[in-house]
């Protein structure tokens, strides 16, 4: 039986030709302050949402998450987590902003809300009277039992000092209590 011995003999031919030089990059120092609202994702629905404030224009498209861009900055039918808006301009340059969209429980959701609409001036936007700040979602679930204690039980006086809450507010509260006081509830 004869044994054969193959070699592969690979050649590379540079042509030493030039580069077309391409001018500038038309997208060089394409950067947009991007501004935006968003609103959570409740019940484990992709029901988040994500609207552009800044910048807006007919020559501008938005995209999150590498989809199909489109005129609307209303982005909407997001899930939890973390998502990726592009504004992009009529030459196809575009600046990029990453979002976390966080998942709520529909009982927290309601709670917050509460909590957004009767606690300013005094527990928001940086206040901190009587000791709470209720800005974020972690400052609220931590002072569940007070907000329990003042806003549904009145101890040691009922708050929001413009007046109770109503009695389906107040079964809000108690509700996502019961359930626990976590984001998730």
């Amino acid at each position: 039986m004869k044994k054969y011995l193959f070699f592969i003999l690979v050649v590379t031919i540079s042509m030493g030709g030039c580069q077309k030089d391409k001018g500038p990059d038309p997208c060089a120092g394409t950067s947009y302050d991007i501004q935006i609202v968003k609103t959570a994702a409740i019940g484990g629905v992709n029901n988040g949402s994500i609207t552009v404030l800044y910048p807006r224009g007919d020559t501008l498209k938005y995209a999150v998450n590498n989809g199909t861009p489109q005129q609307s900055p209303n982005l909407t039918g997001l899930a939890p987590g973390n998502n990726i808006v592009k504004v992009i301009n009529q030459k196809g340059c575009a600046d990029t902003i990453h979002v976390m969209i966080a998942a709520y429980g529909p009982k927290y959701a309601a709670v917050r809300q509460l909590m957004m609409g009767y606690c300013g001036p005094c527990h928001l936007d940086g206040q901190s009277r009587g000791g709470k700040n209720l800005d974020t979602d972690s400052s609220i679930v931590a002072s569940w039992d007070r907000i329990r204690l003042r806003c549904v039980n009145g101890l040691p006086t009922f708050m929001p000092q413009n007046g109770q809450l109503t009695l389906i507010d107040k079964q809000k509260i108690t509700d996502w209590v019961n359930a626990g006081h976590r984001l998730t509830d």
